[in-house]
């Protein structure tokens, strides 16, 4: 860390008049960052900031961070036809980001939208290096970002915590920010002859809304309105050209539009099958009209269903991990239901395979078994919905319509058919048992009725 900061210090003296800029663009979004000279040679003040969006964007972010979860964002969203918001947020966990009150944003000169639709913001951020939840190293060769951006209408809001819908699409990349250090520029992103002078600003940090009014913010030589609820710049010299679209060639390191969607899909198609298919239809195969089959059938198929279901706990507890949500209710529930599953119900079974070869009859072992068994299914599956509505609103990105339809209907059939086989088959066996009027001295063990679900059947003991 020291010796990046000499070093640094060193390519400062060379050039610390120049400004500077780190830069990412993915399909018309970008970002440019300026880390002025003495921010990075001292490691603390403020960075520069230039977010810019294509028209048609409803909202553009970007974050610091490499996980919604702790991340400093900054939302740009449009206030009227020509001017622009920019909300401070803080990411938690894997849902709406929520207005960060305690950050220190300045909206400068260039900000709004220009005659194309195309959304700009320019940004002083003092705040950026360090915030509830995380930090930044202004001469980090890598430093890691996530951004995120939804199509659409405009919002059309002068608030900074007006409700954004789930993004479109999401990513992360990396930033070089020693590429973007250097000049000692109030506002690097506008040209103009009178530098400060050029600036109009609103700041995040007022009591009192001010919108129109000239205000200035302490401990700068920026003016413009101060508000608490609004952060909006108009422009009185045009606005700025998105630096990213003149130097595409700059940008930086973009990876797949969500990192975690291999480990989503694996999650999402193992647990639905063992919860919603597997296990209730291995527990049907009790009612099998084969004397061997809770040994050969029966509990194999629970066994396998048990393998599948601890692969996708491994898939769930790392995509909660990443996203921050282990401790999520969608989590929680999952983790005691499969504790119970791979603990209890198969000791349970055990312990009632062990009685009934004794003395064949039910235990208690068996009703817990059955009924708790059930109970646990039952609950996987809804654990299932919430694990739908953690992931967001039926129809983004994340919660498909058509996953959310598949899910419930294949659930309802297999209900339906579990239940008609619980209710029919036992009658059906004993209605074949009492036609062959066979008769005992003692009690029997069950051969064509379920195993620990039922009391003795009026057959022969094989």
């Amino acid at each position: 860390m020291v010796l990046r900061r000499v070093l640094a210090s060193a390519a400062l003296v060379a050039g610390s008049a120049a400004t500077n800029f780190a830069q990412f663009s993915s399909s018309g979004y970008g970002l440019s960052v300026n880390v002025p000279s003495d921010t990075a040679s001292s490691g603390s003040g403020s960075i520069y900031l230039q977010i810019s969006a294509p028209s048609g964007t409803q909202w553009i972010g970007f974050g610091q961070g490499s996980q919604m979860s702790g991340s400093n964002m900054l939302v740009v969203y449009a206030s009227d036809s020509s001017n622009v918001t920019v909300s401070p947020r803080l990411g938690a966990n894997h849902v709406e980001p929520k207005l960060n009150s305690d950050a220190q944003v300045s909206v400068l000169e260039g900000t709004g939208i220009d005659s194309n639709g195309n959304l700009v913001a320019n940004i002083r951020c003092d705040s950026c290096l360090s915030w509830s939840g995380g930090s930044m190293d202004p001469t980090d060769s890598s430093s890691k970002w996530i951004y995120a951006y939804k199509s659409g209408d405009a919002l059309d809001s002068t608030s900074t915590s007006a409700d954004i819908t789930q993004h479109d699409s999401n990513g992360e990349f990396k930033l070089d920010l020693t590429t973007g250090t250097g000049g000692s520029s109030s506002n690097p992103f506008f040209a103009s002859s009178d530098d400060s002078s050029s600036t109009a600003a609103a700041g995040t940090t007022g009591t009192a809304t001010a919108t129109g009014t000239h205000a200035t913010a302490p401990g700068s030589d920026i003016t413009g309105s101060v508000s608490s609820s609004a952060a909006t710049a108009t422009s009185t010299s045009g606005v700025s050209s998105p630096l990213t679209s003149s130097s595409p060639s700059s940008t930086g390191d973009e990876v797949e539009s969500d990192p975690n969607k291999g480990t989503r899909t694996a999650h999402a198609i193992l647990m639905p099958l063992v919860f919603v298919v597997l296990f209730p239809l291995s527990a049907l195969t009790i009612y099998l009209p084969y004397q061997e089959k809770v040994r050969r059938v029966h509990a194999p198929l629970q066994v396998v269903s048990i393998i599948l279901m601890l692969v996708g706990l491994g898939m769930g507890v790392k995509l909660a991990n990443k996203l921050g949500e282990i401790d999520g209710y969608h989590q929680v529930v999952g983790f005691v239901v499969v504790a119970w599953m791979v603990i209890f119900q198969p000791a349970l079974g055990l312990a009632q395979h062990l009685n009934f070869r004794r003395n064949g009859t039910r235990s208690p072992m068996g009703h817990g078994h059955r009924w708790v068994g059930r109970a646990m299914m039952l609950l996987g599956i809804v654990n299932g919905g919430l694990g739908f509505m953690q992931a967001g609103k039926v129809g983004s990105e994340e919660t498909p319509t058509y996953a959310v339809i598949v899910y419930s209907v294949v659930a309802v059939v297999i209900f339906i058919i579990y239940l008609a086989v619980v209710i029919f088959a036992p009658a059906l066996a004993a209605r074949k048992n009492a036609s062959r009027g066979a008769v005992t001295e003692k009690p029997i063990r069950p051969k064509s009725q379920g195993y620990e679900m039922h009391s003795r059947a009026a057959d022969q003991r094989a």
